[in-house]
């Protein structure tokens, strides 16, 4: 059809030009008059018009398309360079994985060896007390056939003396575990003694620095809670810093309050935390309010505990500043929704 419409129209054009060939043809095609035959090529000029127009469409839209298709490549590109991103990085977090986890299996293989060598002790040293045992049982089987020549009263006296050499034997071991109990314990006083003079000197070298008044001593102390008795809050303001003081850890709001006999003008507080391992960052975020009355608070300075690094007591001694301030006593608030401890507490005067 549309080969019949371009030789159509290639006449037409003919046929207006002048061209005696071509008007003979389309007069023979269509034998009408020539106006009608000039309204049918109009109406194909414009077929191909509209044709060609179609065409310029399908052009553009050909280079959206292909327009697109060069934006879902790109887009592909960045999906691919991320999913490599990606991959490179699961590589690395699976081989950090696991050389931990190669870690862990060597320390544990470590602990199962060193258990395998106590079993093994433990065995070899039964082995020994089954052997002696049997050599027992064999010099009894030799008395018993002895047909009398020791007495039976002698051969009861023997029995009694192993049973008694069994005994002695485990009254020795608790002994020894008492005594490696003992030393330990005092071992680990002895450490903590110099510990204390470690602190107590470098508290002194401080001190010369920290500017404070008079010690005002505490009339009476209470904390929330207690975690247990030995734990309570008198600990805190004993002047020992082998005790401490704490709390339950179940509670939103831990608190400590330390009570004037009058009302006191106040200066610095000293607080030790009461932990010093891992623990220590429980007292992170402690802060210290003056007791105006039963129910008032009134903030300090330098109110807020910011616990650092370091596993001495030293470097978990934290000094609070509340001079200005006037009251009937202090108190340690802490709304972390863990235990409060402290090892010791100062409160001094201007």
């Amino acid at each position: 059809m549309l080969f019949v419409g371009l030789f159509l129209l290639a006449s037409c054009v003919d046929l207006v030009s002048g061209g005696p060939e071509s008007s003979t043809v389309v007069r023979a095609r269509h034998p009408d008059s020539k106006e009608s035959i000039l309204d049918t090529c109009q109406g194909l000029k414009e077929e191909a018009q509209e044709i060609r127009q179609e065409g310029y469409s399908a052009i553009d839209k050909a280079d959206m398309i292909r327009e697109l298709a060069y934006r879902v490549k790109d887009e592909a590109y960045e999906i691919r360079e991320s999913a490599m991103e990606a991959r490179s990085e699961l590589e690395i977090t699976l081989v950090e994985t696991l050389a931990l986890m190669k870690s862990q299996a060597t320390a544990t293989n470590l602990y199962i060896q060193e258990i395998r060598t106590t079993l093994s002790s433990v065995t070899s040293r039964m082995d020994r007390l089954e052997q002696g045992q049997g050599q027992i049982d064999q010099e009894l089987e030799v008395i018993k056939l002895g047909q009398g020549q020791i007495k039976e009263k002698e051969l009861e006296t023997l029995i009694s003396m192993t049973s008694k050499m069994d005994v002695m034997e485990e009254e020795i071991e608790d002994r020894i575990d008492e005594k490696t109990a003992l030393l330990s314990d005092k071992l680990s006083e002895i450490l903590a003694g110099v510990e204390i003079i470690k602190y107590q000197q470098r508290s002194d070298e401080t001190s010369k620095e920290w500017k404070s008044g008079e010690l005002i001593p505490a009339d009476r102390v209470v904390q929330s809670s207690t975690y247990k008795s030995v734990y309570g809050a008198e600990k805190a303001v004993d002047g020992n810093l082998a005790t401490l003081s704490h709390t339950s850890c179940d509670l939103a709001r831990q608190w400590f309050r330390y009570f004037f006999s009058e009302e006191r003008a106040i200066g610095q507080i000293k607080v030790v935390n009461g932990v010093s391992d891992q623990h220590k960052y429980r007292l992170n975020g402690a802060r210290v309010f003056v007791m105006t009355s039963d129910l008032h608070r009134r903030s300090c300075r330098a109110d807020t505990i910011t616990v650092r690094e370091g596993d001495n007591i030293q470097a978990q001694t934290y000094y609070l500043d509340c001079t200005g301030n006037t009251g009937i006593g202090v108190e340690f608030v802490l709304d972390t929704g863990t235990c409060l401890e402290f090892k010791e507490i100062e409160v001094y005067a201007p």
